[in-house]
């Protein structure tokens, strides 16, 4: 008679957390949609009546927030790419080999992960000004790319070692190349896993602010979290219908991402849960 009642009050404590985390997400997306006169009113409308979509051309066609977004999306999409294939041979070459210092090279590896973002901005600002690639796109993916990495490494580097050495050696039997081996047989292997390091790549890189706003000045190359911020300081009222609708487009990627990656993210979590 407790199994039942325990599962009841689990559920009403997980659907209760569910609603309050997806509740701020509801009000953007309702909040873009509302005229300034449905926006800061009492009671609150938690039911929009009627809705508009001048927010959202407002935020288009006015604010640059389209510009913003390409910009965000194909830094983040190239970053996720680049590391994605680095982190992988990396890890291949980790997993699979054994090499003096290899312990103390993945040691410095995540060191340099541990080392707060903001220290390097001066050096890069210095580095890419003598480079003649400040204010580029360019330049903050590669600073994206090497702040990802070392973590990226470091799980690639994980699921290639719940690999069964077997698998390899049977490899080699049969003829095939180390760069055959990890083509044609660990990558497909560990395709879960890599899809979890690319969400945790792109997120990172499409939702970072402090770089992308030292490195980046016009508005022909800022990504959204630098364009959204500079919507505040352009009005000398808070836009909110403004700003929901920008936040409402940058939350189509992650959107796209929960739904088409969904049973890659559950079999990376528990890989290596059993192993054979």
């Amino acid at each position: 008679m407790r199994k039942p009642h325990r599962v009841s009050v689990s559920f009403i404590i997980l659907m209760a957390y569910t609603l309050l985390s997806l509740f701020p997400v509801y009000w953007t997306v309702t909040t873009a949609f509302k005229k300034p006169s449905q926006i800061m009113v009492t009671p609150p409308q938690f039911i929009p009546t009627s809705g508009t979509l001048d927010n959202f051309r407002q935020a288009i066609e006015e604010k640059s927030i389209g510009v913003f977004f390409v910009n965000s999306l194909t830094i983040a999409v190239v970053t996720t790419l680049c590391t994605l294939l680095l982190a992988s041979l990396a890890g291949y070459g980790y997993s699979r080999f054994r090499f003096r210092g290899r312990g103390f090279s993945m040691m410095l590896i995540i060191i340099v992960r541990m080392i707060p973002a903001l220290i390097y901005m001066v050096p890069y600002y210095i580095i890419f000004n003598h480079m003649g690639l400040l204010d580029s796109k360019i330049a903050l993916t590669v600073v994206y790319i090497t702040a990802n990495l070392p973590l990226a490494i470091w799980l690639a580097t994980g699921f290639f070692d719940e690999i069964p050495v077997e698998v390899f050696e049977s490899a080699k039997i049969d003829g095939c190349s180390e760069f055959q081996i990890y083509r044609k047989i660990a990558l497909p292997l560990v395709i879960p896993g890599l899809v979890v390091i690319a969400i945790l790549v792109f997120l990172a890189a499409y939702n970072e602010f402090g770089t992308a706003l030292v490195l980046l000045f016009n508005d022909s190359n800022k990504t959204l979290p630098v364009g959204i911020s500079g919507m505040l300081q352009l009005q000398k009222d808070t836009p909110y219908g403004l700003l929901a609708a920008a936040g409402t487009i940058a939350l189509i990627p992650a959107f796209i991402l929960a739904l088409t990656t969904q049973k890659y993210v559950q079999k990376g979590i528990t890989a290596g849960a059993v192993k054979g």
